[in-house]
């Protein structure tokens, strides 16, 4: 997806983004998979790692079959931060908390369903780590 047409996201940081030549959703997830590559994308932006990681795990997820931009970002709020660390959840409460958050904050119009949430972990298991950290394991 081209950074320009995700809801949300602040046209500076797309400018940024756009400089050194981060156009998609895809391209940020290439460039910034691995330590080196978010340092690079930090210090050429000048997004802190906190924002970039942020950018990064709704990336991830939305290589899940089904999990667009806002969804992605109400399964961060929820404490999901990668494809990997979703194919580890139980779908009854990821869902349940998913329903509370966003009785609380209004993230996305619909909250998804049970079912749509047990496709999201059932495709999440079959993706491979994109996101690396030092160390070689992932942190949540």
């Amino acid at each position: 997806m081209k950074l320009a047409q995700v809801a949300g996201l602040e046209p500076d940081v797309i400018a940024r983004l756009s400089t050194i030549g981060i156009d998609t959703t895809s391209d940020l997830l290439t460039r910034g998979a691995e330590p080196t590559g978010r340092a690079e994308i930090t210090g050429a932006s000048g997004l802190s790692e906190t924002a970039l990681l942020a950018l990064l795990f709704r990336a991830d997820l939305e290589r899940v079959r089904g999990v667009g931009w806002d969804y992605a970002g109400l399964l961060v709020e929820a404490g999901v931060s990668t494809a990997v660390d979703l194919a580890h959840r139980q779908a009854e409460e990821l869902r349940r908390r998913m329903a509370a958050i966003n009785a609380e904050r209004s993230l996305v119009k619909r909250v998804p369903s049970l079912a749509q949430v047990s496709g999201w972990i059932e495709h999440a298991r079959t993706l491979s780590a994109m996101l690396r950290f030092n160390g070689g394991g992932e942190t949540y």
